[in-house]
């Protein structure tokens, strides 16, 4: 579950061929705001340029994240502060652990950790189900 939000939530693309919500997807769509690049293009530092003006002159060649889904689901970020809400959070996507159980410690080497990820099968082309994500609750994106 963490490995696929942090290396496939909004990063691998849709093979849906029909109209659906993209909110309930956990795959990437043209022009989705949500939509991301892979961890290992990035920091988790957010980009001072991007943050002010919503562009960076790098573009996709920037070193630095690109917005709260780049930073936040970053294997350097995601789940290793407590939310603020615990197990009352109410947000559909939560970059945060809700109790101690849930804490993750960075891994140096995870980034490109290869036998990690090869067993992380991309759903979808071959009608396999995407893994049912539980970041919080029914609540806004956050």
């Amino acid at each position: 579950e963490d490995l696929f939000a942090m290396y496939v939530f909004k990063v691998g693309h849709c093979s849906k061929q029909f109209v659906h919500d993209w909110k309930e997807c956990p795959y990437a769509h043209e022009g989705e705001t949500a939509r991301r690049r892979h961890p290992a293009q990035h920091t988790a530092q957010p980009c001072p340029e991007f943050k002010t003006s919503k562009t960076c002159p790098r573009s996709d060649k920037c070193q630095m994240a690109h917005g709260p889904w780049e930073a936040g689901l970053h294997p350097d970020a995601f789940r290793t502060n407590l939310c603020a809400y615990g197990r009352a959070c109410q947000r559909r996507m939560c970059f945060f652990a809700h109790d101690v159980s849930e804490l993750r410690t960075p891994q140096p080497g995870l980034m490109h950790g290869a036998g990690q990820l090869a067993a992380l099968k991309m759903p979808g082309g071959a009608g396999q189900p995407a893994p049912t994500l539980n970041f919080g609750g029914p609540g806004a994106l956050g």
